[in-house]
């Protein structure tokens, strides 16, 4: 399971490509059907390139209790790459 939960992305992007190639590719192999495999390719590709997850900006215990206080409410947000 944490195989398809780390490579989500990844398997809904060659699923959702697949099925386009099949569905253009019935008739033949046309310029039109290759412009449009190309482009949802790229589009999965920058959508991953801009919404991937970055490094975290506190790598450290005490640099994130240091953030937090103060007298000032803070939301925290745990999130992790996968």
């Amino acid at each position: 399971m944490q195989f398809f939960n780390q490579n989500s992305f990844l398997l809904t992007a060659v699923v959702f490509w697949l099925g386009l190639a099949v569905f253009l590719l019935r008739d033949g192999m046309q310029m039109n059907d290759a412009i449009a495999l190309a482009a949802l390719a790229a589009g999965f590709g920058l959508a991953f390139w801009f919404l991937r997850p970055g490094p975290s900006t506190l790598n450290e215990t005490e640099q994130v209790m240091a953030r937090i206080g103060d007298g000032k409410p803070v939301l925290l947000e745990f999130q992790s790459n996968y």
